[in-house]
C-alpha cells in the first residue's frame, strides 16, 4: 500500500536533510569561518552513475517529451545512513530519496526499504539493496537506485547515527514517554539500564529509541518512533535564532559526506529558497507492493512485486506524470527478479 503524508516528520532522513539545509541557510549568510565541506569527488558521466542510456529508453518522442517536461522542475538527492559509525564500510541503513518539486512546490521524500530485493551493478547480482555500500560506497549505491528505479540522481549526502545522536545532545536532549517493550529492547540493545515513564534521553539513548523494533511495534513502530523524534528535532530548528543555528552547521557540517561543492549547495539553496514559502511535504515508502520472501541464500526480501510496476508508481509519484514507461533496463532487472523469487504479482 502507498503511504504519503503531508504535515509530520518524515524518518531519519529528514533529521539529516534539515541538519543539511541548516548548513546551506549558514553558508548563504557568508559564514566563511564554518568547518570544511567533506566533499566526495565522483565521476559526472551517465554510464558511471547509473543513469539510463538513451538507446534503452521505452518511450515513444511524445511521450518522452511530456516526460522531460515534467522532470525538469524535479532535483533528486540520495541520503544514505550507514549503519556503521564510519563511512567506508558497512552497509547502508537508511536510503531516501529526496525529490525537490519546484513545479509543485513540494518535497517528496521516498525511503526506500534495505532489504529490496535488487540488481547490485558492480558484482552484476542481485541482492539487498543496502549491500551496495559495503561494494562500492555511496556511489555504488546512488548507481543501483539509479539503475532500478529509472532516476537521474547525481548527489548524495552520507551520515552515520553518531550524527543523530550529536545532534540530539546540541539541543539538550529528547524528553519522551518510553513504555516497559520500548525500556527492555533498549537496555538489552545497549546495556544500559532504562525504565517506562516520563525522562529525557540524551543523544545516545535517543539514537537507540527510534531504532528498536523487536518488542516494540516491528518497524511500524519504529517508524513512528523516528517521525516523532524527527518533528520534535524540526520544531526545535524553527526556534533557533541566528548565532545558534550557526553553532549547530558548525558542530553537524563535519558529521556529513557529500558528492556537493559549496558552488553545488548555493544552487541547491536558490531552489530551495524559492520553494520554502508554503512547501508542502510528501512521504512514501518504497516498494509500493511486496512480498516477503526467504530465497535459496536463507535471507529474508522485499520482493517488489513487480519491480516494474512499482517503479511506474515511484515515477508517478515524483514527477507527476502519467507518460513514463520503463526503460529496457528495468524491463530486465524485474523480469529477473520475477524468475529469482517466483513473485510475479503486479
Amino acid at each position: 500500500m502507498k503511504e504519503k503524508r503531508t504535515s509530520r516528520g518524515v524518518k531519519i532522513g529528514r533529521v539529516i536533510f534539515t541538519f543539511f539545509l541548516l548548513a546551506l541557510i549558514s553558508i548563504s549568510l557568508g559564514l566563511e569561518f564554518l568547518p570544511n565541506l567533506n566533499t566526495i569527488s565522483i565521476p559526472k558521466d551517465d554510464e558511471k552513475l547509473g543513469i539510463v542510456k538513451k538507446e534503452d529508453v521505452n518511450m515513444d518522442e511524445e511521450q518522452l517529451k511530456v516526460y522531460e517536461e515534467k522532470s525538469k522542475g524535479v532535483q533528486n538527492i540520495l541520503l544514505i545512513g550507514v549503519d556503521e559509525e564510519g563511512y567506508d564500510s558497512g552497509r547502508s541503513d537508511v536510503m531516501m530519496v529526496v525529490s525537490l518539486d519546484s513545479n509543485h512546490n513540494a518535497m517528496k521524500l521516498t525511503s526506500v526499504m534495505r532489504d529490496t530485493l535488487s540488481y547490485i551493478p558492480t558484482s552484476q547480482t542481485y541482492q539487498k539493496l543496502n549491500h551496495s555500500y559495503s561494494e562500492g560506497g555511496p556511489l555504488e549505491t546512488m548507481k543501483a537506485i539509479n539503475r532500478n528505479f529509472d532516476l537521474n540522481m547525481r548527489d548524495f549526502v552520507v551520515f552515520d547515527f553518531a550524527a543523530v545522536s550529536k545532534a540530539v545532545d546540541l539541543i539538550g536532549g529528547y524528553p519522551v514517554y518510553i513504555d516497559a517493550d520500548e525500556a527492555f529492547d533498549m537496555g538489552r540493545s545497549s546495556g544500559r539500564e532504562y525504565y517506562d515513564g516520563e525522562q529525557i534521553l540524551d543523544g545516545e539513548g535517543a539514537t537507540m529509541y527510534m531504532r528498536i523494533r523487536y518488542n516494540s511495534g516491528g518497524d511500524q513502530g519504529r517508524n513512528q518512533r523516528q517521525r516523532d523524534l524527527i518533528l520534535y528535532l524540526l520544531e526545535y530548528a524553527k526556534s533557533m535564532g541566528r548565532r545558534e543555528m550557526v553553532g549547530f552547521a558548525k558542530e553537524m557540517m563535519p558529521t556529513i559526506r557529500t558528492s556537493y561543492s559549496f558552488s553545488d549547495i548555493e544552487k541547491l539553496m536558490d531552489i530551495y529558497d524559492g520553494m520554502k514559502d508554503g512547501l508542502k511535504t510528501e512521504q512514501y515508502s518504497f516498494p509500493f507492493n511486496y512480498e516477503g520472501v526467504t530465497l535459496n541464500d536463507g535471507l529474508w526480501y522485499a520482493v517488489p512485486g513487480t519491480m516494474r510496476s512499482n517503479v511506474i508508481t515511484l515515477q508517478e509519484n515524483i514527477f507527476a506524470s502519467g507518460s513514463y514507461v520503463p526503460s529496457v533496463i528495468v524491463d530486465d532487472i524485474s523480469y529477473s527478479i520475477e524468475n529469482l523469487s517466483g513473485v510475479y504479482s503486479e
